[in-house]
């Protein structure tokens, strides 16, 4: 598998332009000082819009790496069910993990979330650094898993702010995830067409007063299973069998 590398570009890119695109520090030392390529190495980009082209190292520069761009790569690794994770922020490197395994399952969307039992609190400085990291794990995950469209990643937002601003009569099916509902995600009816809003509490759980909102908001409560499983890896399981449903797997 060739090195694959996210570039930016002003607008569409013609086939076999044999445009140059210059990397940033980062992106330069990753190619240049840990992957050792020279000038004339292959390698695979895409634009995080769903295009992929053949390219060449032209200048191994580890600060400035240029790269020039060859044939579009007809692929689509993108999966038919359009998931939204909708996830109530975990401490530590909880949330990294989840957001890092969402993008490799192919999850459209990610959506994170403050709640009242969220142990981590952030103010608005905090969750923009926050922001930015998780930005570059998305991008990381896209390069590693070989999707080539970006997951849109939304700003953090409270709870109850984000039920209250989802339509009403949106075509797409919610599902919370409570592991004292009686109804199993086996019996939700989902066709690859559907796009899922899933929501997954943080740590402790949702309270009462925010699964009573998230009914009002026409989610659907069902459980994994007999065993409680922790926030981190409750949305993945989720993520998972509803691909194995309906989605790609």
């Amino acid at each position: 598998m060739l090195p694959r590398v996210l570039i930016s570009t002003a607008g569409p890119v013609a086939p076999d332009d044999g445009s140059i695109h210059v990397l940033d520090a980062r992106q330069s030392h990753h190619l240049v000082r840990v992957l050792r390529l020279v000038d004339g190495a292959p390698v695979e980009c895409f634009d995080g819009a769903g295009s992929r082209f053949d390219a060449r190292v032209e200048h191994a520069d580890p600060k400035a790496c240029a790269i020039r761009l060859g044939a579009r790569v007809a692929v689509d690794t993108e999966s038919p069910l359009r998931i939204t994770l909708a996830q109530c922020i975990s401490a530590g490197e909880r949330m990294d993990w989840t957001i890092e395994k969402a993008v490799e399952l192919g999850v459209h969307a990610i959506q994170p979330l403050v709640s009242a039992r969220t142990q981590a609190r952030f103010d608005e400085q905090r969750l923009q650094r926050r922001h930015e990291h998780w930005t570059r794990i998305v991008e990381s995950a896209c390069m590693q898993c070989g999707r080539d469209r970006l997951p849109a990643l939304a700003p953090a937002l409270g709870l109850d702010r984000w039920l209250g601003a989802l339509e009403p009569s949106a075509p797409s099916r919610r599902v919370v995830l409570a592991p004292q509902a009686t109804a199993r995600l086996a019996e939700l009816r989902i066709e690859p067409s559907d796009s899922v809003e899933l929501l997954v509490g943080p740590e402790s759980g949702l309270g009462p007063e925010e699964l009573a909102g998230a009914d009002a908001a026409g989610f659907s409560a069902i459980r994994l299973g007999p065993r409680v499983l922790r926030t981190e890896t409750a949305g993945i399981a989720a993520i998972a069998a509803l691909q194995a449903l309906a989605g790609d797997f």
